[in-house]
């Protein structure tokens, strides 16, 4: 275990340098601040529009980050052939390779928290009733106060994944206080943040898998294929169209019950607020068991995979 958790940091250190999540990132905040001002656009359903657009955007950002990482991660090391370097070690191959997995994992959820908070900052923002001067010191109190923190943290830390990872906790923390304090229900959110962790759990597993045998580009093309026909398996597992031939409904059905179910973690808005009969606690570890095992066969099919492949 401590072989797969030290090559998981060195992974999520690797990971926090490069630029690209940060463009990211960077989009995906704008996204959310952006979603105040097409609040405005709606009669009422302000708040609404605000979490469902918010939270459709930090799922599909974290899907882009998961493929991103997948795809190139595993690749990076055979291609600069620091891969033979750690082989001849003491480590075995799927133990590099799950340690690789979880460092991916870990910077997508450090990704996400991020995004979360400011998800709960921007809705913090459009519930707020304090006008002038107090208005916008309440918004600016969590950009400040997490600047603040993380520049600290950084001034005596100097590493950038552990500045990070603070700036994820922080950024959560942050805004699920001031969202609370503004009467946010922030439980939706929160529950719509872990499906979100679910998701990429299975994803990055589907890269990992593709990325074993396969280049980056291949990879990235084969896992949003998966993701883009597991976001419809509900609708491919129920279709009974007569518009479509008896054979197509058969390869669909079947393409259902082998692709992961990624609808599972978009769960409808009732659900998520507590107005559905489904119980959001049972449906909660319904699903992310479900993610975990379906993660775990797939990396022992990638470990498999790996363990075959020839690096002379």
């Amino acid at each position: 275990m401590g072989r797969i958790w030290a090559i998981a940091i060195n992974t999520f250190r690797e990971a926090v340098r490069d630029k690209v999540l940060y463009g990211v990132l960077a989009v995906a905040g704008a996204t959310l601040v952006f979603t105040l001002a097409l609040a405005e656009l709606s009669l009422h359903q302000q708040r609404r529009v605000v979490l469902d657009v918010g939270m459709a955007s930090i799922s599909l950002f974290s899907v882009v980050i998961a493929v991103f990482l997948g795809s190139s991660l595993l690749y990076k090391e055979i291609e600069r052939k620091t891969l033979y370097v750690i082989l001849p070690k003491p480590i075995h191959r799927w133990q590099f390779l799950v340690g690789k997995y979880v460092g991916i994992v870990l910077t997508a959820v450090v990704f996400i928290a991020i995004m979360g908070g400011l998800q709960l900052w921007v809705s913090s923002v459009q519930a707020s009733t304090d006008d002038g001067v107090a208005a916008l010191g309440g918004a600016l109190r969590l950009p400040l106060g997490l600047g603040l923190a993380v520049g600290l943290i950084a001034w005596r830390v100097r590493e950038s994944g552990l500045v990070l990872l603070a700036a994820g906790i922080g950024s959560l923390g942050l805004g699920a206080s001031l969202a609370w304090a503004e009467g946010v229900d922030v439980a939706p959110v929160l529950v719509a943040l872990l499906l979100t962790v679910g998701e990429v759990v299975v994803l990055s597993a589907v890269a990992m898998f593709f990325s074993s045998f396969s280049t980056p580009f291949l990879t990235g093309v084969l896992t949003l294929g998966v993701w883009l026909v597991g976001r419809s398996a509900d609708e491919m597992a129920d279709m009974e169209s007569s518009a479509v031939s008896a054979s197509v409904r058969d390869l669909l059905h079947g393409l259902a019950r082998v692709v992961p179910n990624f609808h599972l973690f978009v769960p409808g808005r009732d659900l998520l607020t507590g107005a559905s009969e489904v119980d959001v606690g049972s449906y909660l570890a319904g699903t992310m068991s479900y993610g975990v095992v379906y993660a775990a066969i797939l990396l022992l099919a990638a470990a498999v995979i790996f363990h075959r492949r020839d690096f002379l």
